[in-house]
């Protein structure tokens, strides 16, 4: 887990990163009471006018900010890129930068692949035990953090498309 530095206007946590790559961020998530599953799709099947059900955008363009969707892995001739911006967590306004992000994280959970998280026994777990589903991806030099505040948000919905409630935080990286 990141080193938290703080909390910021509307409760949006800060963590501070001294290089802009080479970590890992999760989010979890959990089934509301009487509610349905949580859709753990990361990729829409058009991603350029579709959402996922897992969503998450940035407020700045990582790495190199390619518009190319999903080139997270090595494939004949497509170089990985960077992602996006997407305004104001306005996740609508941009559903190729939101798909970009999103399709990078894997799905986890206690009964299939496990979470990404360790707790002090050392042994996988949820960080939050309510949560039943958890979204992880590793933030390589391709996807890096620029200078400054970046705001990551994230938001799931449910099988039926409901989306649930914005969760952010604030990404900083200091000058070197």
């Amino acid at each position: 887990m990141l080193p938290r530095t703080g909390v910021g206007a509307g409760g949006n946590l800060y963590w501070r990163r001294e290089v802009p790559s080479g970590f890992i961020i999760y989010v979890e998530m959990a089934v509301p009471p009487a509610g349905f599953p949580i859709d753990s799709s990361t990729l829409a099947d058009d991603p350029s006018e579709d959402l996922p059900g897992f969503q998450i955008a940035s407020t700045h363009a990582l790495g190199d900010g390619s518009i190319a969707v999903c080139d997270d892995g090595p494939a004949p001739g497509m170089p990985i890129g960077g992602v996006p911006a997407v305004a104001d967590a306005n996740f609508s306004s941009n559903p190729g930068a939101v798909n970009d992000l999103s399709c990078r994280f894997s799905v986890r959970t206690l009964n299939g692949t496990g979470p990404c998280t360790r707790m002090g026994t050392g042994a996988e777990q949820f960080v939050h035990p309510d949560s039943t589903i958890q979204f992880c991806a590793g933030f390589g030099s391709e996807i890096a953090f620029p200078v400054g505040q970046t705001t990551l948000t994230a938001r799931g919905r449910d099988i039926l498309g409901r989306p649930g409630p914005n969760a952010s935080i604030i990404i900083v990286v200091p000058e070197q």
